[in-house]
């Protein structure tokens, strides 16, 4: 009898939404204003525990800012059990910010909104050098 191939699964554990305030109001016709808007996406691919509330507190933070619905992000997790876990957040393809959480658990939710405010104005930025520098050589995300 053959066994079934090892496999590694991904999944992404949890997706929040950033839902424009129309959607709630009236799903079927949305307003002429509200079409052109897009939904952002913050998918968690972190492991564990601490990892999870980490992604909880960050997109509840995340939500707080002006305009983050316009973005869609993806928040990626190493850990250790020494070190604690490497977090990175990435944007597109951009890895906008990289930092270590601690093995304990205490100051994450401070931790996750200050990470939140920082990758907001790091997406900013990069926003801004794009719209100043323009080449005609290389495209948006090359520079």
């Amino acid at each position: 009898m053959s066994r079934p191939p090892r496999c590694i699964l991904v999944s992404l554990l949890s997706i929040a939404w950033a839902v424009p305030a129309w959607a709630g109001a009236q799903p079927d016709a949305p307003t002429v204003e509200a079409r052109g808007k897009a939904w952002g996406i913050v998918t968690n691919q972190a492991v564990t525990v601490a990892g999870h509330e980490f992604c909880k507190h960050f997109t509840m933070a995340w939500r707080d800012q002006p305009g983050s619905d316009r973005y869609t992000l993806a928040i990626r997790e190493r850990p250790s059990a020494r070190w604690g876990s490497l977090i990175w957040i990435e944007n597109g393809q951009q890895r906008v910010l990289q930092l270590q959480l601690p093995p304990a658990r205490a100051g994450l939710k401070a931790l996750a909104e200050s990470a939140a405010d920082t990758a907001y104005q790091s997406i900013l930025d990069i926003e801004r050098q794009r719209r100043l520098l323009s080449d005609a050589d290389l495209a948006p995300d090359e520079f």
